[in-house]
This record gives structure tokens, sequence and C-alpha cells, in this order.
């Protein structure tokens, strides 16, 4: 390539001679540490870092000593941009020892975390959101917040504008619900979080809602243990809320409800079930688990428009022992629920002897309330890896 007069000249590079606007997506590649260090290379890169529309501060602690100069160095960086537009921010917080212990004992605000919230839109935060008694979210902030392995200690949580909430691995208290209101969310992901489950308020926007209770979800009871404190046994508080997620999901157009055997989260909404109005596509994995199937055809009930269902089964410990009590005990289903638009359904399910015959029941179910046997797929899929079973066996057995 010949070389341009400017560069024989030692001046500017080809690089430098891009338009600031795709200078702006290359740097917007880097760490934001890295794309402030350009602003040394010549006059042609100084303060063009500001203009990026996207901000990775990520892996801090291999880029800062301390979390005070991370805090730091994020406030000068906020107040330097000024104005600037900015597209999508992705902070990776300064790890701490409070962030591996658990739940403070005694949450302090965080004094940096709503002005960093303001900077940009849509917005990610990860590893870290916590010690404040109330976490409000401005106006400005109006599409998206990806957060991931944050800890929330506290109270309630506000996003007046977002449309987009996505939480993924975090943590909640174990005490008491953290209450979220977000009127204007038109897609909720709720993916393997600890502690209770939140206490959503009406969504009335919603479209698509994903939500997997984990293991790490202590909304959870072995049934019959006694404590007139347990919500899975007794039904939540008289006089607090009656629903925790079903009446907040109740305007999604698509939905998936995933849950761990012993969450007692769905069961305890269902008895108060609400209609499902806009649903058109549901995916559940845990309503098949019940012994008498009475929680699937409930669900149904509430779904007069849905035309596409999505069953998935495995055999888990709770769904064996299920199995094992209907060879002692048959209860007779009423099904009373017409789907006149369900088109579709699909069971996934391992190829079990079990799993086989609740497939039976959910197919004579659904045969009797008209929906045709060429409407239904079977597809069988893998057992996790890493599900082993352990058996004691005497040495004559070995």
């Amino acid at each position: 390539m010949k070389k341009t007069k400017a560069a024989e000249e030692g001046g500017e590079d080809r690089i430098s001679e891009l338009p600031d606007a795709l200078l702006h997506q290359v740097l917007s590649l880097l760490p934001v540490d890295e794309a402030v260090q350009t602003s040394v290379l010549a006059r042609r890169w100084r303060g063009l870092w500001k203009g990026m529309p996207v901000l990775r501060l990520v892996g801090p602690k291999k880029r800062f000593p301390s979390a005070e100069d991370f805090d730091r160095f994020v406030n000068r960086l906020i107040s330097v941009r000024g104005d600037s537009p900015l597209v999508t921010c992705e902070i990776e917080a300064y790890l701490t020892w409070d962030d591996y212990a658990g739940e403070p004992e005694e949450p302090e605000p965080n004094v940096h975390f709503h002005s960093w919230i303001h900077c940009g839109r849509p917005y990610r935060l990860r590893n870290r959101a916590r010690r404040a008694s109330c976490l409000p979210a401005p106006d400005e902030l109006g599409q998206e917040l990806d957060m991931r392995h944050c800890g929330f200690w506290v109270r309630s949580m506000s996003f007046p504008s977002l449309k987009r909430l996505h939480l993924t691995e975090c943590n909640f208290p174990e005490g008491h619900r953290v209450r979220v209101s977000a009127p204007s969310i038109v897609s909720l992901r709720l993916h393997d979080c600890r502690g209770k489950t939140p206490l959503f308020e009406s969504m009335p926007s919603l479209e698509t809602a994903s939500i997997d209770l984990s293991h790490g979800c202590k909304d959870q009871c072995r049934g019959g243990c006694g404590d007139e404190s347990c919500e899975g046994c007794h039904g939540y508080p008289v006089g607090s809320y009656q629903s925790v997620l079903l009446n907040s999901l109740s305007n999604a157009v698509n939905l998936e409800l995933k849950d761990q055997p012993k969450v007692y989260i769905y069961k305890r909404d269902l008895e108060c079930c609400p209609i499902f109005g806009r649903l058109m596509t549901l995916l559940l994995d845990m309503w098949c688990r019940a012994i008498d199937l009475h929680a699937l055809v409930r669900i149904l009930q509430h779904t007069p428009i849905l035309e596409k269902l999505t069953l998935q089964l495995r055999s888990d410990e709770n769904f064996l022992s299920a199995a094992r009590g209907e060879s002692r005990k048959h209860v007779r289903i009423e099904q009373s629920f017409a789907c006149a638009n369900l088109k579709e359904v699909n069971i996934e399910c391992e190829e079990k002897l079990r799993v086989k015959d609740k497939v039976r029941q959910i197919v004579k179910i659904l045969s009797k309330s008209g929906i045709r046997n060429e409407q239904i797929s079977v597809k069988k899929i893998p057992r996790p890896e890493g599900c082993y079973r352990w058996e004691v066996v005497s040495p004559r057995g070995l």
C-alpha cells in the first residue's frame, strides 16, 4: 500500500483517518480504562473515547488495586463524558468480602450506584448492586437492565420506564421479599436466583417472561413440616400478598415457568390463579410432577387463547416419588377446560418407564378436552450429565 503524504511526513496513520463514528465502534470493543489510554497516541485521539456509544467497565480486580480506586475511576469517567450519547453500559463491579460472605447483617447504602445507573441506557451491571434500603432507577433508564451475580440487600426496587429486566444468578434476602415495581416492562427474565423470590407488582405491558426458580431459591419446603410459618404448607401470610409471580405475569404473551421439586411458589400462586388472557405460548417443566396433574389442568383452565404448549418432564427425585404414589392411589381428574386455539403440544421427556406413564396420562387428559393425537408430539431428551443414583447394597448383592 502506498504511504499517504501525512504518513511520510510522520503524521497520522491510516487508522486515524477513519471517521469518528467508526473509531468509536473500535474503541467500544476495549475495556474503558484501555480506551482512555488511547488519548496519548496522537492529537487526533485526544478525548475521542468520550464519544464511545458503549462503556465496558470489566475485570476491575485485574486493573485496579482496590474497590475505592475503581469507584473513583468510574465517577471521574462519568463526569468527564458529560451528556455524550450512550447505548450500552456494562459494569462489572469490584468484588469485596461481603459479596462472597452472603447477606450483610447491617446493609449500608452504596453511595455510587444510583449515580452510575443514570449514565446510560440500556444498562448492564454485574456482581454488585447492594447495600440500600430502597434502590430506585431514574426515568432516564429506558431500555434494558441486565444484572448478573448481584446481591440485592434491599427492601424495594423501582424502574419506572424500564422495558427489559434480566436478573441471572443474583442474591436476594432470605428474611423478606424484595418488592419490584416495573410497570413498563415488556420482557422479564429471572433465572437461578438465590434467597426469597422477589415480589413483582403489576406489569400491564409484559409480553415475554422466563422464570426459572433454582435450587438456591429459599421458597422451599418438604411438605408436612409442621412449621406454622412455612408458606409452602400453610400459605402466604394473611393480609399481605396473595400471589408472588402468577398475578403479575398474567399479561404475558409468551411465558416459561420452571422450578425445582421443592419450590412452592407456583403451587401457592395457583390457589388464586388469574386468567392469562393474552397468553399464546407456554412452557412448563414442573406442573406435571404432581401426582394427580391438577396443576396442569388448572393452568389450562386459565389460558383461553393458548396456541402452543410445551411440557418438559424429567425423572427427578420428586417425580419418581410421585409416580410411586400413583401405583397405590389414583385420583380422578375432572377436565373442565377448553383450549379452542391450542394447535400444538410438545412433550419433551426422558425415556423412562414412569415418565412414559405420566405422558400417557397427559395425552389422555388432552384428548378428552378435544386435542387430537396429531397435534401432540413427543420428543425424547437425554438425562442431564452428572446425574447419578447411588444405592447401598450388601456384599452379596455386589
